[in-house]
């Protein structure tokens, strides 16, 4: 038998009930309608690329992927799902679909696939294979249906440049050159350029020349800027005559100088690896990249040029802390001393750019507003070398520099993480976090413990004596 007004106790708890019930299918909808979702993984394993999202954001018609998966490895499949969901999610032109490969073979056999965690992406036109279903290979992919033909990145190897087929860590540029690949551009190679640069070039790369041009290469080179093409040139301090010599014309000085930055230098190296800290934003918009590290870079001034047919300016530059050591005495002491009014004091640019107005009546490239061309140059070019290219931001420096050279604006993203070369560690430290690190981790925190260990072990003492 219920009580006496323990039915209005027990109605009103039912209200309650049915209240909450609607509160949280209410906020069930608003999640479920606005798909918000927070990624706490220390690699933000769960979230896309700025890539990736910008190259989802571009297409503009319907395309699929088909994939083909091992039902045998779960996470495996979990992590397909989730990737294409989340591409879906960000484009309706994006469509997939999933099959077991064991389960799905005449289908596969259709399409060429053969192995695992592989499959096609395809629109009305193209079809793709995909070997390996995964972020990047992914964007690489989809790069190629937006982008359509590639484009061609013309590395000159004649003088002593770093070699984009060599894979020695501190020589070769092949890692960027494979980045290059991946961003939809077809890489070749040149010992020399007397004979001409071919039409279809969209980026000549002058990785630090040792030996001199010749005056019909430097001829070449002018050409093909004038006809709109790009030119990304790395030079290192005291570069061969010719070569400097051109990009003054441009207005763009080398200092041959050494860039300093004793304050923020990172853990494992000197004071001669300074960081990009910030860019021309009108020119290179904000993409979120870690700051790049250019070790024994120079510095590039930027001054009127004389032909009123080019516009330049300072492209990048390392922060206030940093300095530029004149006569790059630096490197033959243990503390580098800034010289007042003989040292350049920062921020000092490191990367300048020109941009070279075609003559009247010169046909556009494929794919481009205008035919005016575009020269970088950088005063570093260790930075884009197999040892330093996984570095912080160094690997995107380097594409988003060739994609502006190659007027390839909509291909500036930052990509996914990759790991450092050689011993370097994916931890970033400065020298002064670090310090901080050893001191707070290593010293205060133990002693710390030592100390009210200590202080408790003698209160004790104090009250078994009592």
């Amino acid at each position: 038998m219920i009580p006496k007004g323990a039915g209005w106790h027990l109605a009103a708890l039912a209200v309650e009930f049915g209240l909450i019930a609607l509160i949280g299918l209410f906020l069930l909808a608003i999640g479920y309608a606005h798909n918000v979702s927070f990624d706490l993984t220390p690699t933000k394993e769960h979230t896309l690329s700025d890539q990736a999202q910008r190259t989802a954001a571009r297409l503009d018609r319907d395309v699929t992927v088909t994939a083909f998966y091992n039902s045998q490895d779960q996470g495996r499949v979990r992590y397909l799902k989730d990737l294409l969901q989340r591409l879906e999610q960000l484009n309706s032109h994006f469509h997939f679909k999933m099959y077991d490969l064991d389960r799905s073979p005449l289908l596969a056999n259709r399409y060429g696939i053969v192995s695992y965690n592989a499959g096609v992406i395809e629109d009305a036109n193209r079809k793709l294979v995909i070997r390996d279903l995964a972020e990047g290979s992914l964007t690489t992919h989809l790069i190629k249906m937006i982008e359509g033909l590639e484009r061609t990145a013309l590395f000159t190897t004649g003088h002593g440049e770093r070699d984009p087929g060599n894979p020695d860590e501190r020589d070769g540029l092949s890692v960027v050159a494979k980045a290059l690949e991946a961003d939809n551009y077809r890489v070749e190679r040149s010992s020399d350029l007397r004979s001409g640069i071919a039409e279809d070039v969209a980026l000549l790369v002058i990785a630090g020349p040792k030996s001199d041009f010749t005056e019909t290469e430097i001829k070449v080179v002018r050409a093909h800027l004038e006809r709109g093409g790009g030119a990304l040139v790395m030079l290192e301090a005291n570069a061969p005559k010719r070569i400097q010599a051109l990009v003054e014309e441009y207005g763009i000085f080398p200092g041959n100088d050494l860039i300093v930055d004793e304050r923020n230098r990172l853990f494992f190296a000197d004071s001669f690896a300074p960081q990009v800290a910030f860019f021309n934003e009108e020119i290179l918009p904000y993409t979120g990249a870690p700051p790049a590290v250019l070790p024994l870079a120079q510095s590039m001034t930027v001054a009127p040029p004389t032909n009123p047919g080019i516009t330049n300016a300072p492209l990048a530059f390392t922060g206030a802390d940093t300095w530029a050591d004149a006569e790059r005495v630096s490197v033959e002491t243990e503390d580098p001393k800034f010289r007042e009014g003989i040292d350049r004091v920062g921020p000092v640019p490191v990367v300048a750019i020109a941009h070279v107005k075609a003559a009247v009546g010169t046909p556009a490239p494929p794919g481009r507003a205008d035919a005016n061309g575009s020269i970088i140059v950088v005063g570093d070019v260790s930075f884009a070398t197999n040892l330093y290219s996984g570095s912080l931001g160094n690997e995107d420096l380097f594409l988003n520099l060739a994609h502006l050279a190659a007027r390839a604006e909509a291909l500036i993203a930052v990509r996914e993480n990759q790991r450092p070369g050689g011993t370097f560690s994916r931890i970033y430290l400065t020298a002064v976090q670090a310090r901080i690190l050893f001191w707070s981790a290593v010293i205060l925190l133990p002693g710390a413990v030592l100390l009210v260990g200590g202080w408790v072990g003698w209160r004790r003492r104090l009250r078994s004596a009592g």
